[in-house]
């Protein structure tokens, strides 16, 4: 008999299976992961909360943003949030947006500060 799944586990085969399968219900995909249904109902809601969490809010609603013109608006993909985790979890930070927004901007800072290095790197060798 296989191991029982984790909660994250079974919340990433439930948020698959709905991107996968518009409109499948509930107590399909119960059948499908073997659990109850008012398990994957509460799943859903906690998923659905999480993005709802996750989802962008426009430059000028944030705390402390910038004016509209100088804002970047980053989609969160899934190749980016796993890319986020990974900063995140070099600080064992929660996923949350002010975290997601802290990473990223440490990330751009970092990668900013390797050009320009790289770039007077190059000027320093250029010159005779």
């Amino acid at each position: 008999m296989p191991a029982p799944l984790t909660i994250a586990a079974r919340r990433a085969m439930v948020e698959q299976l709905m991107r996968q399968e518009p409109g499948i219900s509930a107590r399909t995909i119960a059948a499908r992961l073997g659990v109850g249904k008012d398990t994957i109902r509460r799943d859903i809601a906690e998923i659905e909360e999480e993005q709802r969490q996750r989802a962008p809010q426009p430059p000028s609603t944030q705390p402390g943003a910038a004016p509209s013109s100088d804002a970047l608006l980053l989609v969160l993909d899934e190749s980016m949030r796993q890319a986020l985790a990974v900063l995140r979890a070099t600080r064992g930070a929660p996923d949350t947006q002010e975290q997601n927004v802290a990473a990223a901007r440490a990330a751009i800072r970092a990668m900013a500060d390797t050009v320009i290095e790289l770039r007077h790197q190059a000027q320093e060798r250029s010159r005779p």
